[in-house]
């Protein structure tokens, strides 16, 4: 019988903090991201994955789109702090301006925000087409006769 070792004991993987494990592989594709924006929505998406973060918001505010809309979970403060503790480091690294570091910096939540819209208008988009393909199924099977036996 075969022994299973924990995913950790399988793949190399990096600590964020907070009890966040990426895997190695995954977090070095991500440190070639050029772009605070695409790192930003790249590390979300590792830490919280897309089936969670279509059902939550950044700060559980309902959206002032939508006068009906009721407000989504927030996403975890403490892994929001990771995503901008990691993003901290990569922009210390390209410059030692405090004030563009915290310019930067102050784009988290937006950037985050944006990939959640992207991810919920992925889901309708794919949703329509599903519908319109359904649509043409049924009236393909509406005008089929069958002259058969």
């Amino acid at each position: 019988m075969e022994k299973t070792f924990p995913l950790c004991f399988r793949l190399a993987s990096v600590h964020l903090g907070g009890g966040i494990w990426v895997e190695e592989e995954k977090w070095h594709q991500l440190q070639r991201t050029q772009g605070d924006s695409k790192f930003t929505k790249n590390l979300a998406v590792m830490i919280w994955g897309t089936e969670t973060l279509k059902n939550r918001s950044v700060t559980g505010v309902a959206t002032k789109k939508k006068k009906d809309a009721l407000p989504k979970p927030p996403l975890s403060p403490s892994k929001l702090k990771i995503v901008r503790e990691c993003l901290y480091d990569r922009v210390s690294q390209e410059t030692a301006d405090s004030a563009e570091i915290t310019q930067r910096l102050s784009k988290v939540n937006k950037y985050i925000c944006e990939k959640i819209m992207d991810i919920n208008k992925s889901i309708k988009n794919e949703e329509r087409r599903e519908s319109k393909l359904l649509i043409r199924q049924t009236v393909k099977m509406e005008n089929f006769t069958y002259d058969g036996m």
